[in-house]
């Protein structure tokens, strides 16, 4: 969709929004607006005066802006599980085979373990087309050739037909991975074989891990 503006949302620039009509993805010169019953669970907001991504952590009616890359000291602390989820636009989903996107942040010294994915998709009567298995994998290597944390989701999740369905997967066996491969390696959305094309949908992945 055309970016927008709404007239209850001063400095909020409209990029995406769901079937319900609440915003999915918007960016704002750091007005963290939180105006009930505008912004998605999970809403991206991107604060163009210092390029930083956030997302909704609240709810609907309250809307908490958390910074996506933003690791505090209780998060350091290895085996204390995390939730993280990040909406995702048509366009993300299309370009995610050659531009992966960033799901959760590198932490320094540090290896994310995954412990679940959730992929819950909203797709429109204009279908994704094209494509391949997607998984969520360590590093930005292109084309879905980094080291997968996940079992893979379907193209065919992707590309059905419209409606809103949700694909949970498990975490695959790491056994004897070289240390270079994951640690302090941030954890991105990619897919083998080709881009997704002409798809309008949107989606949201919600990532459990651990650090070690």
């Amino acid at each position: 969709m055309p970016r927008q503006t709404d007239k209850d949302l001063v400095g909020i620039t409209i990029i995406d929004k769901n079937e319900s009509g609440y915003v999915t993805n918007c960016e704002s010169a750091g007005n963290f607006d939180t105006t009930a019953s505008k912004f998605a669970v999970g809403c991206r907001l991107v604060d163009t005066t210092t390029g930083k991504p956030y997302y909704n952590a609240g709810s609907v009616a309250v809307p908490s802006w958390n910074s996506v890359s933003e690791v505090n000291n209780a998060e350091m602390d290895s085996g204390v599980q995390k939730v993280i989820s990040v909406p995702l636009t048509a366009a993300q989903i299309n370009g995610m085979y050659a531009a992966p996107v960033e799901i959760v942040p590198a932490v320094a010294g540090k290896s994310i373990i995954v412990d679940s994915v959730d992929f819950d998709i909203t797709r429109t009567a204009t279908q994704f087309a094209g494509g391949g298995t997607a998984a969520v994998q360590y590093d930005s290597t292109v084309h879905g050739a980094g080291t997968a944390t996940t079992a893979v989701i379907a193209a065919a999740v992707i590309t059905a037909g419209a409606g809103r369905t949700i694909t949970a997967r498990i975490p695959v066996v790491l056994s004897d991975v070289a240390s270079a491969s994951i640690v302090g390696k941030g954890l991105y959305l990619s897919n083998v074989d080709a881009a997704f094309t002409t798809g309008t949908g949107t989606a949201v992945i919600t990532v459990r891990y651990h650090l070690v």
